[in-house]
């Protein structure tokens, strides 16, 4: 099982090597809820590293973003980059036509549910695929035993539930009459629902849109042993979360008896997402009440 970490700066990669780090996952132009948006102008320079670099290109691409696409996927034509990590079908179509699609991994959020999606993009030819983080712990096991091609989960971090394409955030000062310059790129935005008032989900809006995350980040201590089993990657997410908690994340799935104290320092801010619970079975009982 490789560890891929996002990398926020040139300067940090000997210090992820060290806490055990296997890939690079680099921003591009056509990356959204970026962790650094100039990082892939030191692309030649991360590759000079014996790790392997995947390209993070989850933007809902246009047809405005064709040209865009085509020169970043130029470049994943090296042997280095080793994986191209997409939310958007367009970008698998056009990697088939340059002879890249056995670096895509599909990464749609909540859509790879079954053993089927596995199937089916095995039959496709790529990399492999990223399933959801709204499924149990047991249903991804069941997804395991009919595994055809890589299968990637993100383990760590805060996930995003929601993702449009529209300025949501923006929106809603122009509606409400308020000058606010500062909304874009801006993490400090939470959504308090009616329904949840002790629960507050970060709200991002970016170039690409905008993106609505679960109020608590998700750790997977417990649970590696099983997924290192089957997992080829494991995607820890870095989002709405500083340097230091990252790097003490990575220490904690590296050494497992620091774990213990990684929960005691920041255990408020996690918890096990779904791995535990049925989301129809959720459903059901508020539409029940």
């Amino acid at each position: 099982m490789r560890v891929v970490a996002r990398l926020k700066n040139f300067m940090e990669i000997e210090k992820l090597i060290n806490l055990g780090v296997d890939v690079f996952l680099v921003d591009t132009p056509l990356a959204v809820k970026q962790i650094n948006g100039e990082l892939f102008s030191d692309l030649d320079k991360i590759i000079t590293y014996e790790k392997e670099v995947y390209l993070l290109i989850n933007k809902m691409i246009h047809e405005t973003d064709l040209e865009m696409l085509e020169m970043i996927l130029n470049k994943a034509n090296n042997d280095k980059i080793t994986g191209i990590v997409c939310g958007d079908m367009t970008v698998m179509v056009m990697a088939k036509k340059l002879g890249l699609e056995n670096k895509i991994i599909y990464q749609p959020g909540t859509m790879n549910t079954s053993s089927f999606d596995n199937e089916y993009f095995h039959r496709k030819a790529i990399k492999g695929i990223t399933i959801s983080k709204e499924i149990t712990l047991e249903e991804i096991t069941n997804i395991f035993k009919n595994k055809v091609t890589e299968i990637s989960l993100i383990g760590h971090g805060y996930l995003d539930m929601f993702y449009s394409k529209r300025g949501l955030l923006s929106n809603y000062f122009i509606y409400k009459g308020v000058d606010y310059n500062n909304i874009k790129n801006n993490d400090k935005f939470r959504l308090k629902e009616e329904m949840r008032p002790d629960s507050l989900y970060p709200i991002f809006e970016d170039d690409g849109g905008t993106h609505i995350f679960r109020d608590k980040a998700l750790e997977s201590f417990n649970e590696l042993d099983v997924l290192k089993q089957y997992l080829d990657d494991f995607f820890v997410e870095r989002i709405f979360i500083d340097d230091q908690e990252y790097y003490d994340s990575l220490l904690a799935y590296k050494t497992s008896t620091y774990m213990n104290e990684f929960l005691d320092k920041y255990k408020d801010k996690y918890n096990k997402g779904f791995y535990y619970q049925y989301t129809e079975k959720i459903k059901g009982e508020l539409n029940e009440n």
